[in-house]
């Protein structure tokens, strides 16, 4: 093989690599598809959070709220994405809720999709008035749907507020986290090592809120369940970093580690294996 080639096929490796590990928020604001694209039972719903824009007025949230077969149903799940697009990017993992029955509350940050207005830049992982959005969406069931038991499922990012959120709202019942980051700080450091290059963090927040590996050791008891879904080849978020994380509530916590895969392929995988986890893990909660 030519050495040109050679440094061709370097430069591709490369740039494959960097693609995957590129973990800046991407915020979109169209929705390419919708519930109704999927012929779902939904409704629109506008979720107010307790802080202020600009104006003073409230933060607005625009969301989803997906509607099972079974109107009565008294469970809620709440979903939280992995900032890159927006909601509409996962409602596909809301159809593995709606189908067994759960009323799926679907919401998008501020600065994505047609919430208020936020800057939202690419070179951060994170915005900590994020978790005040998912808090916010829960405050929402539990005040609109008092009688619901409500659920967070979260992924990426989504997956490391699901934790944090869940373990300080006493309203949460429990919470399902696919790849869920322990502290930023460790995302920080890894993601520089793998690349070299910086990803920016917020200032200032309250790590017992944003990081699940500073609210579980000290919150968290009312959990009814925790499951934890990890890539068995995950680089950035690693298998045990997921274990370290079970460690603190080992009586409810089930982990799911998926073979082979990085997490960006945890569900894509094995779509009826992740399925049945996650059923076999509400199963055990009625």
């Amino acid at each position: 093989m030519s050495k040109s080639i050679v440094f061709f096929l370097a430069i591709i490796v490369a740039a494959s690599l960097q693609a995957q590990v590129n973990i800046g928020l991407n915020a979109e604001a169209d929705y390419p598809i919708t519930p109704e694209d999927y012929g779902l039972n939904f409704e629109e719903i506008k979720i107010e959070t307790p802080d202020k824009n600009d104006d003073n007025s409230n933060v607005m949230l625009f969301g989803w709220h997906l509607i099972p077969n079974d109107k009565t149903s008294k469970k809620a799940m709440v979903i939280a994405h992995n900032g890159q697009g927006n909601m509409s990017y996962a409602l596909e993992y809301a159809g593995l809720f709606l189908g067994q029955g759960y009323h799926v509350f679907m919401f998008d940050y501020r600065g994505y999709g047609q919430s208020d207005p936020f800057k939202v830049s690419n070179k951060f992982y994170l915005y900590a008035q994020f978790a005040t959005d998912l808090n916010a969406a829960v405050d929402y069931v539990k005040k609109y749907h008092a009688t619901m038991t409500c659920s967070i499922f979260g992924y990426g990012i989504g997956g490391g507020l699901a934790l944090g959120v869940g373990a300080n709202s006493v309203k949460v019942f429990s919470v399902i986290a696919d790849a869920p980051y322990v502290t930023l700080e460790k995302i920080e450091k890894t993601y520089k090592e793998m690349t070299g290059q910086k990803i920016f963090m917020p200032l200032a927040f309250d790590k017992s809120l944003v990081e699940p590996g500073n609210a579980l050791p000290v919150k968290g008891d009312h959990l009814r369940g925790i499951l934890l879904i990890a890539g068995a080849d995950g680089d950035l978020i690693k298998a045990e970093d997921i274990a370290s994380l079970a460690d603190y509530k080992k009586k409810i916590t089930t982990v799911y580690t998926v073979p082979g895969v990085n997490n960006d392929m945890n569900y894509e995988s094995n779509k009826d294996e992740y399925y049945n986890r996650v059923k076999g893990f509400l199963d055990k909660l009625k």
